[in-house]
């Protein structure tokens, strides 16, 4: 099965909400896409973060189990799509994976903002936002 891979900085909070949201409203099912996070800086292994799981979780996505990934070359290679929350991190990866190219994209057309730090409001307005654009790219990947 194709990959599409959520990426943020830690792949503690935006990236893994991005995954399971993408898997709450049936995104693997109706693009044929297994879906995934990784971080640009991070280190493999780290919860996700608990008012991320809070958010999440509040919209129908649980991400307790979730464990973070460091973006690889070896993830860039078995991905379809690479899905960034924001522009430098768009930025970022092209510069450290010029083969991503042609499948790269930002999530929305405006970054996704950090809610790293902030109290669940700020991650529930930020799950919010990234479930809106989950469901977008789902649409249009399953239109073709």
């Amino acid at each position: 099965m194709d990959k599409i891979v959520f990426l943020c900085t830690g792949n503690t909070c935006r990236s893994p909400m991005a995954e399971g949201l993408f898997r709450a409203l049936g995104g693997e099912q109706k693009t044929g896409l297994q879906a995934e996070s990784a971080g640009l800086f991070t280190t493999d292994g780290l919860p996700a973060s608990e008012n991320a799981v809070l958010a999440a979780g509040e919209l129908g996505a649980d991400i307790r189990a979730h464990k973070s990934h460091v973006l690889t070359a070896q993830v860039v290679a078995d991905a379809k799509y690479l899905v960034c929350m924001t522009g430098a991190h768009y930025d970022r990866v092209l510069e450290k994976y010029p083969q991503a190219e042609g499948k790269l994209f930002t999530f929305t057309d405006t970054d996704i903002a950090d809610p790293f730090g902030g109290n669940l409001q700020v991650y529930r307005e930020c799950a919010a936002q990234i479930k809106q654009a989950a469901q977008q790219v789902i649409e249009r990947l399953s239109q073709g």
